[in-house]
């Protein structure tokens, strides 16, 4: 029988959990940063103060006492599972958390990136509400730096890629909430384009579209497929396509200027009365669940009717109308009997449109660059902390 050696790097070492460097050691987490429950703290209990309450999912209240030492690495014991916090000033840990009592001597920010990355939800356990275990996670073994200034170098290299993350996501909410204030005042007439002074006119979305629904195309799925298919779950809370399921069948295809709308929701009614702009012909094909709105006349622009539906004016009406419990829907003469307000002139629906549209694009460009930079991080996370990759140090 042939065996494979395996062929060392120099500078490395065959541990029980892989090769690493030869100046790393392995240890269990117990070790390294233990961590502790926190502490009960009812709401009736809490007085106005500034050491920030940190719960499973982050900071939620501020309380007059500390009971932990700044910096802190918090995680969720029981409710949100496997998000990981790094605190700044002392602060008090709540009971639905678990936190580091000693970092052993290790780089505080080090053991927050380390914990982080282990996602440490896979040691909890429970079906009804899961609960982390932190005797499990003591006994895990990884690998770490033996030099406190290597560990310092790793999380200042990954706090700088966090820094680069935040910024780019305090300016992707600030084009959002710039994009929202545009909406407001050009979608309701409070502001109009450089031009245009005509008048606006309301109606009923029954008499500019027809709506159509059909069947389900889930007998006819092929991961391999050309068109992209339009349920329930295709169309997002903001009115994005977010198609995933595939087929092969041309069956009800749809064309560029179709808008399609969720008339049903198992998650609340938050997509119910939301609508995608169809930008492509021959892409897509509907399913069950949602209205195809096919326009009656060409006096007016689809593009600018989806933005016009899905503005917090129209779309928080129609959601009003929702009926049902375990399966909310939104009934067809619901949709047609909605009152909307829009300009007569198309030429001032389409300048309105491409006004959005372009925001619209920039905004999509921000989340692209974001994912690809959060991309990079994660790609970080797992060389540098593995030691696969390593940074020089003083």
């Amino acid at each position: 029988m042939d065996t494979v050696t395996q062929i060392i790097p120099s500078k490395y070492k065959q541990t029980e959990i892989g090769m690493i460097p030869t100046d790393w050691d392995v240890k269990k987490l117990g070790d390294v940063a233990p961590l502790q429950r926190g502490f009960d703290l009812p709401t009736s209990q809490l007085k106005t103060g500034s050491f920030p309450v940190v719960y499973s999912n982050g900071i939620s209240n501020f309380h007059n006492k500390a009971m932990a030492k700044a910096p802190g690495v918090v995680t969720g014991r029981s409710g949100t599972i496997g998000k990981v916090n790094y605190i700044e000033e002392d602060y008090w840990p709540h009971n639905t958390t678990l936190w580091v009592t000693n970092f052993k001597g290790n780089d505080e920010k080090y053991i927050y990136y380390l914990y982080s990355y282990l996602k440490i939800e896979r040691f909890s356990t429970g079906s009804g509400v899961p609960t982390l275990n932190r005797n499990d996670v003591h006994e895990f073994e990884v690998a770490i730096p033996k030099l406190k200034s290597e560990q310092s170098a790793v999380a200042t290299a990954l706090s700088n890629s966090d820094s680069l993350i935040t910024k780019l996501e305090k300016l992707i909410q600030k084009k959002k909430n710039i994009k929202q204030g545009v909406m407001q005042e050009l979608l309701t007439g409070k502001r109009r384009l450089h031009g245009f002074n005509s008048e606006w006119q309301k109606v009923k979305l029954g008499e500019l579209f027809s709506l159509s629904a059909t069947y389900s195309k889930i007998k006819f799925l092929d991961e391999g497929g050309s068109f992209l298919i339009m349920d329930m779950g295709s169309v997002s809370s903001e009115g994005k396509m977010i198609a995933l399921k595939r087929t092969s069948s041309p069956v009800d295809l749809l064309k560029t200027g179709d808008l399609v709308m969720p008339k049903d929701d198992i998650g609340g009614g938050n997509i119910i009365g939301k609508v995608a702009y169809i930008d492509r012909d021959n892409r897509y094909v509907l399913s069950d669940h949602v209205y195809k709105l096919i326009v009656k006349t060409p006096e007016i622009n689809t593009l600018f009717f989806s933005y016009l539906i899905n503005s917090n004016a129209v779309s928080t009406k129609l959601k009003k109308k929702v009926a049902g419990s375990a399966q909310l829907g939104l009934g067809k003469k619901s949709v047609e009997d909605q009152d909307v307000d829009y300009p007569k002139d198309r030429d001032e629906q389409i300048a309105i449109a491409t006004v959005l549209y372009e925001m619209n694009i920039e905004i999509e460009k921000l989340e692209s660059q974001l994912t690809k930079y959060q991309n990079i991080k994660q790609g970080m996370m797992q060389t540098l902390l593995t030691g696969k990759i390593r940074l020089l140090t003083k």
